[in-house]
Parts: structure tokens; sequence; C-alpha cells
């Protein structure tokens, strides 16, 4: 039975690295949906006010019925959908296939320097965290009605826990896993939607947001 045990054991353990890299995929998938939850809001406003004051006076002048506003709904959802997926799309392969605890160096990193290696580890950042926090806060929700104290504290320190076993680890892999650019520019193109889904996930996903004027 132990020797049985000992296996499993040692099965489990090559398993880890990818139940690990699992993990720290997760919780950042977690803070770009809570962001593109935002931006479906975001893009259903402006495809609205370009209704409103663009299609809709063209429309009139030709004599056509206006867009009803309901009809943008569905296409705003859709573009953050689409959005959403292609950002954790490309923050899996950040994260596939790179060491579990890389040795970070500067020089090194500067030799790796461009604008993905710029980009990438500073959305991770807030993605990864309010990623956390939200797992924090579904432990908080759930045990509220039992001790409200209680509860608060265990889902700052559950928050905390999975910041750090998750959310810092999976920052070191993404860095450690960079790879030396053939030029600066490299990741130009998906700077702005990267930034854009890390800005909303801290704006909306962090703690301080209530605490700023």
């Amino acid at each position: 039975m132990i020797a049985f045990t000992m296996k499993v054991d040692a099965l489990l353990s090559r398993t880890r690295p990818g139940w690990v890299g699992l993990g720290q995929l997760a919780v950042a998938a977690l803070g770009v949906h809570l962001a593109a939850d935002r931006i479906d809001d975001h893009l259903l406003q402006g495809l609205l006010w370009m209704n409103e004051h663009m299609v809709s006076a063209i429309a009139l002048k030709l004599g056509l019925h206006g867009i009803e506003p309901d009809a943008f709904i569905s296409p705003s959802a859709w573009l953050a959908l689409l959005l959403e997926l292609a950002v954790d799309a490309y923050l899996f392969f950040s994260l596939a296939l790179t060491a579990q605890d890389p040795e970070l160096a500067w020089k090194s990193y500067q030799r790796k320097l461009s604008v993905e290696a710029v980009v990438v580890p500073l959305v991770w950042i807030p993605v990864a965290l309010a990623g956390s926090w939200v797992v924090g806060m579904a432990v908080e929700d759930k045990l509220a009605l039992w001790h409200p104290q209680a509860a608060m504290a265990l889902g700052w320190g559950v928050a905390a826990l999975v910041g750090w076993r998750l959310a810092w680890t999976g920052w070191k892999r993404v860095v450690g896993g960079l790879d030396v650019p053939k030029r600066r520019t490299k990741g130009l193109g998906w700077a702005f939607p990267l930034l854009l889904v890390g800005a909303l996930a801290a704006w909306h996903g962090l703690p301080f947001h209530g605490l700023l004027p």
C-alpha cells in the first residue's frame, strides 16, 4: 500500500506543472473576463452614440428608417467576447512551455526588451491580481451570512494567497519565457488591446478603485 501511494504521489508530482499553469492562466482569465464585461458596456455606448449622431442622421437624409438601439446589444457583446478570447489566447501562449520558476535577471531582460516584453508583464499584473481578488471576494460572499468580519478577513487572505501562489508565479513565468526579439517593435500590434484590458482590469477589478476620488 505504501509503495502504491508513493507511485501515485510521484505521478501527481509529474503532472503538477500542468495544473499550476492552468491555475495561473485561470486567474489571469478571470481578470480578462472582468475587463471584457466593461468593454462590452463601453462598446455599446459607443455604438449607440454613433447611431444617434451619425447613422440616424444619414438614414433620415436618405428617407430610411434608423437602426433600433437594441440592435447594437448583440454586436457589442460579440466584439467583447472575441477580444476576451484573443487576449486569453495571447496570455496562454505567453505562459505555455515556460519554466516553472525561472531565474530573472536584468541583463537577460535587457536582451529581450521589446514592446511585447514591456506590455505583457505590465498587463499580467492587473489581470492576474484582479482574478485573485475575484476569488477572494467569492469566498467572502459565501461566508458573509455566517460571520461578516471573519468572511472579510478570510476573503482578503484567500486573495493574497492566490495572488502570491498563482499571479506572482505566473508573472515570473511570463517574464522568464520572453524570447530575444528580431525587432524591438515585436508585439506592437497587440499593445493597444492588451493595455486596454489591463487598464480596465485595474480600474474595475482591484479594491483601490473605491478609494480614488
